[in-house]
C-alpha cells in the first residue's frame, strides 16, 4: 500500500501558536480538575484544528496519530478518550462556535453529539428550561444550573429514547395492612406525588420511588 503523502502546512506560525495553546491546556488539565469539561471541549476544539491543517507535521510527527498519542501520555488518558473528545469537536463545530462548546463543556457537549448525530441542530431544536418555557436546546444546555444529567433527559425525549431502570430490584418484602392503615399509606403515596410534582406519565415503580426515597432522606435527617 503507498504511504500517504502529506504537505507541510502553509501557516507554521499559527501551527506553533496551537501547539502553544495545547500545552498550557494540557497543565491547565493536570493542575486544576474543577475545570476539566471546560479544557477538555477547548482541548478537542484545538485537536481538530491540528488535525484538519495537519499542523502536527510542523511538531516533527509523522502522523497526527502519533501527535495524538503524545496527547494522551500528556495527561494520562486512554487514546479512546481522546478520540471521543476529537470527535465531539467535529460534530458539534460545524453548528456550535468554539466558545459555546467550551461555555457547555465536554459531558454536556457529549449529549449534544447525540442529537447531531441523528440529525438534529442544538442550535434550532426547542426544549424546555427549568420552569418549562421553551427555549433553544442550545441555551438550555448552555445554563450553568443544567447538569449533563439533566441535559441527557431533554436529549433523550428529543430523540424518543427510553433508558430502562438502573441499579437492582429491591424488595422490601410484604406487611398486612388494616383497611384504615392502607388509607394511610395511599394517602402517603398521594400526598408524596403531590409535593415532588412528580408527573402521572411515570410508571409506578418508577415515581415511588422517589416519593419513598424522599420520605426516608426527610426521616434520616429529622428523627433523633
Amino acid at each position: 500500500m503507498t504511504e500517504p503523502v502529506y504537505l507541510p502546512p502553509l501557516n507554521s506560525d499559527q501551527a506553533l501558536q496551537k501547539r502553544d495553546e495545547i500545552d498550557a491546556l494540557l497543565g491547565s488539565i493536570n493542575a486544576h480538575e474543577l475545570k476539566l469539561a471546560h479544557s477538555y471541549a477547548r482541548l478537542g476544539s484545538l485537536l481538530r484544528t491540528v488535525k484538519n491543517e495537519q499542523y502536527w507535521i510542523v511538531y516533527g510527527y509523522e502522523r497526527f496519530s502519533s501527535y495524538l498519542q503524545f496527547i494522551c501520555e500528556k495527561i494520562n488518558r486512554q487514546r479512546s478518550q481522546v478520540y471521543a473528545i476529537l470527535t465531539v469537536a467535529e460534530t458539534l463545530l460545524p453548528h456550535l462556535s468554539e466558545d459555546q462548546l467550551q461555555t457547555i463543556g465536554i459531558n454536556k457537549a457529549h449529549e449534544l453529539t447525540r442529537l447531531v448525530k441523528e440529525g438534529g441542530n442544538p442550535e434550532l431544536v426547542i426544549a424546555y428550561d427549568l420552569c418549562e418555557n421553551p427555549i433553544r436546546l442550545m441555551d438550555y444546555a448552555a445554563d450553568p444550573k443544567v447538569t449533563a444529567a439533566q441535559l441527557r433527559v431533554k436529549v433523550n425525549e428529543l430523540l424518543h429514547v427510553h433508558e430502562g431502570p438502573k441499579g437492582n430490584w429491591t424488595d422490601l418484602g410484604g406487611f398486612y395492612l388494616e383497611s384504615g392503615e392502607r388509607k394511610e399509606m395511599e394517602d402517603f403515596w398521594d400526598r408524596g406525588r403531590q409535593v415532588l410534582e412528580l408527573g402521572l406519565e411515570q410508571s409506578d415503580h418508577v415515581w415511588k420511588k422517589q416519593v419513598f426515597l424522599a420520605a426516608v432522606r426527610e426521616c434520616l435527617g429529622s428523627w433523633v
